[in-house]
């Protein structure tokens, strides 16, 4: 027997509750905006889990953030609906309207440690 489709609160927890994961979707997110391409590999080796991988690339393209490049999977392009307003965690699949403060970078946590 097949065990349920996991939720997008499933898979933004999975990615929100790991500061490597949440970091390597800011530097995709980051590179969109400032080139509007970003290392499709990249974020997807980080995450390291592949239901997890199928999840967040489906709702980037569903959404029109996402394009996978036509040369090779292994890039991004900004798609149609890609807007550089989009936060972290909406990016992540939270639901807009959520309070909850975006996560600290992991800079700013190793900055708190080495004090």
């Amino acid at each position: 027997m097949r065990p349920p489709a996991s939720n997008a609160l499933d898979w933004t927890e999975r990615i929100l509750q790991f500061p490597v994961r949440t970091a390597a979707v800011d530097d995709f997110l980051r590179d969109l905006r400032a080139k509007g391409a970003a290392d499709l590999n990249a974020v997807m080796a980080t995450f390291n889990d592949g239901s997890l991988c199928r999840e967040a690339q489906a709702y980037w393209v569903e959404r029109g953030w996402v394009v996978v490049s036509p040369s090779t999977p292994l890039h991004a392009l900004a798609g149609p609906q890609f807007t550089r307003e989009v936060s972290l965690r909406s990016f992540c699949g939270e639901p807009e309207g959520q309070n909850a403060p975006e996560p600290p970078r992991p800079e700013e946590t190793e900055a708190n440690v080495d004090s």
